[in-house]
């Protein structure tokens, strides 16, 4: 198993649980040949019954609250999550960010509460296509990150690269660019915290069965946050069953 490379399913809101856990029953009788350690981001609404079938997959959550309890109607906490099985969840999606106005204060509470429930946090960066045009990528992810990550934490975390333009488009960047954002990055956590210096950076945003074997073949690129490709058994099977060269 290629146990330095990541790939995370994100199903977003898709899936009910019939179809959910023919999915999963189909990915566990293929682990043998699975090259590639995978999480699986179900819908909240199905995690539980899915983690006590499948206890052999890791999952994780699209999303939480940053407070642990309280009057938050239809939220649920990063320890409500732990008590589901969930081993990660996903933060800062570009869809959290523009659909329910999720800002840095915000993402910066989530991923202390997610931290503290003893979970990984996968934190999503990104620029738009105007930011990308105007020649301020960097610029744009820099501020995502020094405001948001915490400064003196000693646990894991995994940061998902996810230029906005490319989810769902179709188009991607090319892998010269991701190879130097994903170094860009890394420079800068370590700057933030000596100890994210072996931060897996994960690319996501229109990921396929063809492009996934060149940015998995990238030593800079440590795994993939795969959207609607992950929604078919067969390409994802394929994303998780493709050796490194």
């Amino acid at each position: 198993m290629n146990k330095d490379k990541l790939i995370v399913a994100n199903w977003k809101m898709n899936f009910l649980y019939n179809n959910a856990s023919i999915f999963c029953k189909k990915i566990s009788s293929k682990r043998k040949s699975i090259k590639n350690k995978f999480i699986i981001c179900p819908p909240t609404a199905l995690i539980s019954k899915l983690s006590l079938r499948f206890n052999k997959i890791t999952f994780g959550a699209q999303d939480c609250h940053y407070e642990k309890f309280g009057a938050f109607t239809g939220d649920n906490s990063a320890a409500m999550l732990k008590n589901i099985n969930c081993k990660y969840i996903i933060t800062g999606h570009s869809e959290r960010r523009k659909f329910y106005n999720e800002n840095n204060v915000i993402l910066k509470k989530k991923i202390k509460s997610i931290i503290n429930a003893n979970l990984v946090p996968i934190f999503c960066i990104g620029e738009d296509i105007s930011v990308k045009r105007k020649g301020n990528t960097k610029k744009h992810l820099l501020n995502q990150l020094i405001n948001v990550l915490p400064k003196n934490n000693k646990k894991k975390i995994v940061i998902a690269y996810e230029p906005i333009w490319a989810i769902g488009s179709g188009k991607t960047p090319k892998i010269e660019e991701i190879e130097e954002i994903n170094l860009y990055i890394k420079s800068v956590i370590r700057k933030i915290n000596t100890n994210y210096k072996n931060t897996k950076i994960l690319y996501g945003g229109s990921v396929n069965k063809e492009n996934s074997k060149i940015f998995l073949n990238n030593n800079n690129v440590n795994g993939l946050l795969v959207g609607g490709s992950s929604l078919d058994f067969n390409t994802f099977y394929s994303i998780l069953s493709y050796k490194i060269l």
